[in-house]
């Protein structure tokens, strides 16, 4: 299919065992809930994928299985994010090769290249397959903002053709959006800024708490898409709690611990991240509670 960075794609965690092995059968059945539900895409290791924490060998097995789990049913993103280009070429190649339909590429981070350096990073990264790039602006993780100046030059390779927005300045994300949205579709990457940065012109977003509820991100997206901004707000205003409760220091550890509150228990984060904690669970579960109370029609 042909890839269509538009709604909502699910930022996806890789399922782990007690062993500390990746758990493949509750990686198909999380796609598979997914797919049910109504995600447009998946993100597969993502940041929210424990990217980071995976070996070179886990990573291609994760992404095998996810593509092989979708079968075509919707796209999927495969997490290119290394600091070395050579690494991420091998990345995008796997996936390309195992069918991903795009990949998801930072600049380059820790080693602080020039200008000149980010643009060839994703041109060469561009050269390597004929798979399109979703571009990811993450300052806060990578310290290097991917500002309209570096857009418009990106903007010249064709393979590229999003961009994950972490911005969490919500005027500089609508001059993204006004200076190069017809060009570049810039997707909402933070949960709590969904709603206004749709309002602003994005066509879509890529997000973590998805995991849990992707039908009500959907239906928020629907009610934005239809005009029915009271419902988009409500639930906006329902969905900041379980935001806020989950997206805290070692992420994804507290949310991966609250996938058990919707029957999908994927096991614990990688060492050295750490779990919610009771507290934080609790005000997840309640805050599920309330998003399940809503009603968007």
């Amino acid at each position: 299919m042909p890839f269509k960075p538009q709604g909502i794609f699910t930022a996806l965690v890789t399922p782990f065992t007690a062993a500390d092995e990746f758990d493949e059968p509750a990686f198909r059945k999380l796609i598979g809930f997914q797919i049910a539900e109504g995600a447009a895409g998946l993100l597969a290791i993502g940041g929210s994928g424990e990217f980071v924490s995976l070996t070179p060998v886990e990573r291609r097995h994760v992404v095998e299985v996810a593509i092989d789990q979708a079968a075509r049913r919707i796209p999927v993103i495969v997490g290119a994010l290394a600091p070395g280009t050579r690494e991420v070429q091998e990345t995008v190649r796997h996936a390309a090769r195992a069918g991903a339909d795009a990949v998801l590429v930072l600049p380059p981070y820790y080693i602080k290249p020039s200008a000149d350096g980010i643009i060839e990073h994703f041109a060469r990264v561009a050269d390597t397959a004929s798979i399109p790039i979703v571009a990811y602006n993450n300052a806060s993780r990578t310290g290097i903002t991917l500002d309209v100046a570096l857009l418009e030059k990106l903007a010249s390779l064709p393979s590229i053709v999003a961009l994950k927005e972490c911005e969490r300045d919500l005027a500089i994300v609508a001059a993204k959006i006004g200076a190069m949205g017809d060009r570049i579709a810039i997707l909402s990457g933070d949960d709590d800024l969904g709603l206004p940065t749709f309002m602003l012109g994005s066509p879509g977003g890529i997000f973590m708490s998805a995991n849990l509820v992707p039908a009500f991100h959907r239906e928020l997206f629907a009610a934005v898409q239809s005009g029915n901004l009271a419902a988009a707000r409500t639930a906006h205003y329902a969905l900041l709690p379980l935001v806020e409760a989950l997206y805290t220091a070692n992420h994804p550890g507290p949310l991966k611990d609250a996938m058990r509150l919707v029957g999908h228990p994927v096991g614990p984060a990688r060492s050295p991240l750490q779990g919610a904690g009771a507290e934080n669970l609790r005000r997840a579960e309640a805050a599920l509670q309330k998003i399940a109370a809503v009603s968007l029609a």
